[in-house]
C-alpha cells in the first residue's frame, strides 16, 4: 500500500506541472519535426562555386551561363581571376571554384562532332568540410559529362587548399563537439538557479541590500570558471584524438569562450521562467539539442535546406562553428571571422541583458 500511494503521489505530482509534463511527451516529436525538416528529399543543399572563364568562347560561356545553374545544388559565382576566387574559398565564402582553361571549347566541339576529345577542367575545393568536398567533385564531373554528351569520365584536376595538412574527419568534427560541450551548460546554468530558487534561498538572499545584478553575477561567475575548464578541456581532449590547430588558439579560445557565455546566458533566462526544477530541466535540454543539430555540430549545415540555415543562423552556435572551423582548420584570422566574432558577442550582451530583466521580474514576483 505504501508503494501505490507513493507512486500516486509522484504521479499527481507530474500531473500537477503541466508545464514540465508537456515538455516529457511533447520533447521527442521536437527532434521528430527536426529530423524531417533537416533531412526531408523535398528541398536541396546549396553550393556556392566560382567559376574562372580563361576560354573566354561561346562554348564555355554557355557552360557557365547554361548548363552549371541548371544544376539545382550549385549557386555560381563568376570571377575575373584566380586571386580572388582563391581569397574568398579561404574566407569561407566559397565552397571551390573552377578554372575552365584556354581550349574547353574546342574539346567540347570535337566530342559533340563525334571526334573523342579529353576536357580538362581545373577545381579548387575546401577540405576542410569533409562532408561536402566529394560531392561537389561528383557533381562538376557529371554535369561536364551531360554538357559535353560524352560517356568518358572528364578530367577534373581537383586540388585542396590545405594541401600542407591531411584533414581528417577529426578535424571537422572537432569543433563542433566543443561547441556541444559548451551547449551542455544551457541546462547546468538554468538548474543551479532554480535548485536555489525551490530551496528558498533566493528569497532569502532578497531580504540582503544584495542587487538583483550581483545574483546574476555571483552565478555566471561561477559558470565562467567552468566554462574556461571546459574548453581547455576540450581543445586539449580534439588534440590528443587527431585535430590539427593550425590558427590562432587563442582568436580560437575567444570563440569558444564567447560562446560560453551565450549558453550561461540562455540558461539563465530559462531559469527566470522556470518555477521548478522539473520545468528548467527538460526546458534547457528542448533548447540545447536541437540548437546543436541545427548548428552542424555533427554534420555540414550546407547539408540542410536553406530555411533551416536561416534558422540557424539567427542563434549563436552555427556562427560559433563557422568561425571555429575556419580559425582551427583553414588558419584564418579575424579578418575573416569578424562578422561571426560580433555576432557571437552581440548575442552575449544581449542575452545576459534580457536575463537580468527576468531575473528582477522573477524575483519580485
Amino acid at each position: 500500500m505504501r508503494l501505490l500511494a507513493l507512486a500516486s503521489r509522484n504521479l499527481k505530482e507530474i500531473y500537477r506541472d503541466p508545464l514540465a509534463l508537456g515538455f516529457l511527451l511533447g520533447f521527442p516529436l521536437v527532434f521528430m519535426l527536426l529530423f524531417g525538416a533537416i533531412f526531408s528529399g523535398d528541398t536541396l543543399p546549396e553550393f556556392t562555386v566560382g567559376v574562372i572563364d580563361e576560354d573566354n568562347t561561346m562554348m564555355s560561356q554557355a557552360f557557365v551561363d547554361q548548363a552549371l545553374p541548371m544544376v539545382p545544388v550549385l549557386e555560381i559565382a563568376t570571377y575575373d581571376d584566380t586571386g580572388t576566387a582563391l581569397k574568398d574559398l579561404k574566407f569561407g565564402e566559397l565552397k571551390a571554384y573552377i578554372v575552365i582553361p584556354p581550349g574547353f571549347g574546342q574539346q567540347v566541339s570535337s566530342n559533340w562532332q563525334g571526334t573523342k576529345a579529353d576536357i580538362l577542367l581545373q577545381m579548387t575545393y575546401d577540405e576542410s568540410d569533409v562532408m561536402i568536398s566529394e560531392q561537389l567533385i561528383t557533381i562538376i564531373n557529371d554535369v561536364t559529362l551531360a554538357f559535353a554528351r560524352v560517356e568518358m569520365p572528364v578530367t577534373v584536376d581537383a586540388k585542396p587548399i590545405h594541401v600542407e595538412n591531411q584533414i581528417d574527419y577529426i578535424d571537422f568534427i572537432g569543433p563542433g563537439i566543443i561547441i556541444f560541450g559548451l551547449l551542455i551548460l544551457i541546462p547546468t546554468s538554468a538548474r543551479t538557479i532554480v535548485r536555489d530558487k525551490e530551496k528558498g534561498m533566493l528569497s532569502r538572499l532578497l531580504t540582503t541590500p544584495t542587487h538583483p545584478l550581483d545574483f546574476i553575477l555571483g552565478y555566471s561567475l561561477s559558470n565562467v570558471a567552468i566554462t574556461i575548464a571546459q574548453i581547455i578541456i576540450f581543445i586539449f581532449g580534439a588534440w590528443a584524438m587527431g585535430m590539427d590547430i593550425i590558427g590562432n588558439l587563442g582568436l580560437a579560445f575567444l570563440v569558444f569562450f564567447l560562446t560560453g557565455l551565450c549558453s550561461i546566458g540562455i540558461g539563465m533566462v530559462i531559469a527566470s521562467l522556470s518555477r521548478s526544477e522539473n520545468q528548467a530541466e527538460p526546458l534547457a535540454w528542448l533548447f540545447a539539442m536541437p540548437l546543436a543539430m541545427l548548428s552542424g555540430c555533427w554534420f555540414s549545415i550546407e547539408m540542410m535546406p536553406s530555411y533551416i540555415r536561416t534558422v540557424a543562423y539567427a542563434f549563436p552556435y552555427a556562427h560559433a562553428i563557422d568561425a571555429s572551423r575556419g580559425i582551427l582548420i583553414r588558419g584564418v584570422g579575424l579578418e575573416a571571422v569578424g562578422a561571426d566574432f560580433l555576432f557571437l558577442a552581440g548575442w552575449a550582451v544581449a542575452i545576459f541583458a534580457i536575463g537580468v530583466v527576468l531575473f528582477r521580474r522573477s524575483m519580485r514576483s
